[in-house]
């Protein structure tokens, strides 16, 4: 069969690479002895699922077909073909050292002298997960499903005693009960997942509220004093009608700050200023545009006060929400999903998937330096822990390989990953815009010494190297992840969990990596 396949085929630049890694990993659960049959050779079934990923065949039933009319695939398994369960156990067994296989194909491509680690662009893309939409339910239906199936537990248990009589144990496992689909564990990891979602909400509406609080607190005393109103966009989570009293009553003293320094011109001098008296502090126009907007706002509160939201009944479990409503989506109680409990509902451009948001890094050549499956819906949330990870990732490089060069020059964002503590992180240089403000106006001058991160680097895209720089991040971040979509056909993860979501993109990015490196070197 050797003889049926040119020399520069695919798989045999596959076949050549894997012995090229270290594949020790995969050998340490390998079975030596014993009754049966002699294990398949893992580095064989390595090399089997890096070509078949390499072609996007991710079926393990598709794989085993395969094997045994697909001249490269007899050729990998020497005509010797493994069920398909073989091939599903053993990337679930070692779906960690799979995982693993990018730093080796990086550590590869190092020691040929390749990745140029001068800029880094970063991005995320969402890939769906192995189920279904429809699946979500909020923490009461979970409940009742709980109790529905231990009720049918209690009940086919008495049933079978019933019908077997006293000469049966009692603690027997009823048949109809054998929990193939694992739907009571699902039902008990959902409940779980809703637990730790209310936990993290909770505390973030705690740190909210504590922000909140604090720009209150400023807010009122540079009302009372007459000062500088705090600068910032304002958050999100402070009351309306706190804020209004706050502009009502700093207007009121600024205004009237201006009649007693009238006042205090004419006793000082005798007669009147130039200018004319001002109106009372009540009548000044910005002290009753003021006044309006916080009856407004009383009104409004006074009106919600009350209400019963929409958002909270639990019939609407499959609902996904008006995409441009964030306040409403915010407001909706936690949910989890019965198929992937740990999978999270994620908004794209394209409508709504139940999935994962998945974070990779690609360097300036197009190899993909890091790649991982989050829960976090936005972006900003990764920056610091993949400016992590690279960190310790050009760090193992230099120490293995040697070579000084692996350093990150720039990374380039984009906007969803602006934040302050993003951008004032220390790490590398950075270009992130502006997420408020797309549209900046050319530069005059050079911003001040005392500028902000952000200001600084508003100006930076403005200029002519900073635009050039800013460019290269679209075609580096996505070609990645075109490759990996259309290539590998990674539209939807075939195991269920983050973990596996997690070993199972990176090994995707790995099989990218070779495949890269056989086209610079062909």
């Amino acid at each position: 069969m050797t003889d049926w396949l040119p020399a520069d085929h695919l798989v045999w630049f596959v076949i050549d690479a894997v012995g090229q890694l270290d594949t020790a990993a995969f050998h340490r659960r390998a079975r030596l002895g014993g009754v049966g049959r002699r294990g398949f050779d893992p580095d064989m079934l390595v090399t089997l699922l890096v070509y078949a990923m390499a072609q996007g065949l991710r079926s393990s039933r598709r794989i085993e077909a395969l094997c045994r009319t697909d001249v490269a695939l007899r050729i990998i398994c020497a005509g010797d073909v493994p069920d398909h369960t073989v091939i599903a156990r053993f990337r679930r067994d070692h779906e960690a050292a799979l995982g693993d296989l990018l730093t080796a194909s990086l550590l590869l491509c190092a020691r040929l002298g390749m990745l140029r680690l001068g800029v880094v662009a970063l991005d995320g893309v969402k890939i769906a997960a192995n189920a279904s939409r429809d699946a979500n339910r909020g923490e009461a239906s979970l409940r009742r499903l709980a109790v529905e199936h231990l009720a049918a537990a209690a009940a086919t248990d008495q049933a079978e005693d019933t019908l077997f009589g006293p000469g049966r144990r009692g603690d027997e496992i009823p048949e109809k009960l054998h929990d193939r689909t694992r739907r009571g564990t699902r039902i008990r990891q959902a409940l779980d997942e809703i637990t730790a979602q209310t936990a993290a909400r909770a505390a973030a509406q705690a740190a909210a509220r504590a922000t909140a609080t604090d720009y209150q607190d400023r807010q009122q005393t540079a009302a009372l004093t007459g000062g500088r109103a705090p600068t910032g966009r304002r958050p999100k989570t402070l009351d309306p009608v706190t804020a209004a009293k706050a502009r009502w009553d700093k207007e009121r003293v600024r205004h009237q700050a201006r009649i007693d320094d009238w006042h205090a011109r004419y006793a000082a001098t005798g007669r009147k200023p130039s200018r004319r008296t001002p109106v009372p502090a009540d009548q000044y126009c910005r002290v009753r545009d003021a006044k309006a907007a916080y009856d407004t706002a009383l009104a409004a509160s006074t009106k919600n006060t009350g209400s019963t939201s929409q958002d909270t009944n639990d019939t609407n479990d499959t609902n996904d929400g008006n995409a441009g409503n964030a306040g409403r989506r915010s407001r909706q109680p936690p949910r989890a999903n019965l198929t992937d409990p740990q999978s999270r509902r994620m908004h794209t451009r394209n409508g709504w998937i139940q999935g994962y948001n998945c974070q990779t890094a690609t360097s300036h050549d197009r190899f993909i330096l890091h790649a991982n499956a989050t829960q976090d819906a936005n972006d900003f949330q990764q920056f610091i822990p993949t400016l992590t990870a690279l960190t310790q990732l050009t760090h193992h490089l230099n120490t293995i390989t040697g070579r000084d060069d692996l350093t990150i020059g720039t990374l380039l964002a984009d906007a969803g990953y602006d934040s302050t503590t993003n951008l004032t992180t220390p790490g590398p240089a950075r270009l992130i815009p502006n997420r408020w403000h797309r549209k900046l106006t050319p530069p005059t001058q050079p911003p001040p010494p005392e500028a902000t991160e952000r200001e600084r680097l508003d100006h930076e895209l403005t200029t002519p190297a900073g635009k050039a720089l800013y460019r290269q991040r679209s075609p580096q971040a996505e070609t990645s992840h075109a490759w990996l979509k259309d290539h590998r056909q990674l539209r939807h993860f075939t195991r269920r969990g983050l973990t596996a979501a997690h070993h199972e993109i990176r090994f995707a990015a790995a099989v990218t990596n070779l495949l890269r490196l056989r086209t610079l070197t062909t």
